[in-house]
């Protein structure tokens, strides 16, 4: 476990999410650090970048984010990156709408020197600068839901993003493509994390998928590791992961 950082005899994983503006309440912060403890046997440490903490369980430790940086939504995820962050050594970064369903433990060894994220082998698409749609340009199937990282070896990213963040922010329509253009990075293995809408890009589009209230399609993956809530996020949707939340 030399991966983890050493403090007072105990190895810990920093655990990241950032929660800003009112998309998600603070139930989908604490709903990660349930799942974490009961989807990890690894000794973590839970941090949450944000600009309101009212309603995140005290023993997340806050951070806040800095007005000053004058960043909007998906790209204060870049900001995990940053060298004066309070944590250090083996970090696993989480978006709010992920659901852990089975152990995590390989996927947090996984790769333990290198930024690793998802390959969505569900929708392996490149565009470049000259494609017709200004949000789907410079695409990558690179995707930042779920990603782990030595901190150490990482603050570049931000430094990178930062010198010209105005000049990636207008090219790069989110972070997902900023940092699948931008960095060098590894992917989990495929069986490992799915998205709901979409499924894994290894069984047929419609392989243990149903109907939710007779309209969107969904998928569900009883064995892997990790769900992307992308697509439908309604109660009924969640409804089948309930149990992973406690």
């Amino acid at each position: 476990m030399e991966n983890f950082l050493k403090e007072e005899g105990i190895y810990y994983l920093n655990v990241i999410c950032v929660k800003w503006g009112d998309k998600y309440g603070p139930e989908y912060v604490n709903r990660l650090k349930s799942m974490m403890t009961k989807h990890c046997t690894r000794p973590f440490k839970m941090w949450c970048y944000t600009d309101e903490k009212y309603g995140i369980d005290y023993d997340i430790e806050i951070i806040d984010i800095p007005e000053e940086d004058g960043l909007e939504g998906w790209w204060n995820k870049v900001a995990v990156f940053k060298e004066n962050m309070p944590y250090t050594g083996r970090c696993l970064y989480l978006d709010l709408d992920t659901v852990i369903q089975n152990n995590i433990d390989d996927l947090i060894d996984y790769e333990p020197h290198e930024l690793c994220g998802i390959w969505t082998y569900w929708n392996e698409v490149w565009t470049d600068g000259d494609y017709e749609y200004a949000t789907l340009r410079h695409k990558t199937p690179f995707n930042s839901s779920v990603m782990t990282f030595n901190k150490n070896n990482c603050t570049w990213i931000w430094n990178h993003f930062w010198k010209d963040h105005n000049e990636y922010i207008m090219k790069y329509y989110g972070d997902d493509k900023y940092l699948g253009n931008e960095t060098e990075y590894k992917t989990f293995p495929q069986e490992w994390v799915y998205s709901r809408l979409y499924g894994d890009g290894i069984h047929e589009p419609t392989d243990k998928a149903r109907f939710v209230n007779c309209a969107q399609m969904v998928h569900y993956r009883p064995d892997a590791k990790i769900c992307l809530m992308n697509g439908p996020t309604s109660e009924p949707h969640y409804a089948r992961f309930k149990s992973n939340w406690s």
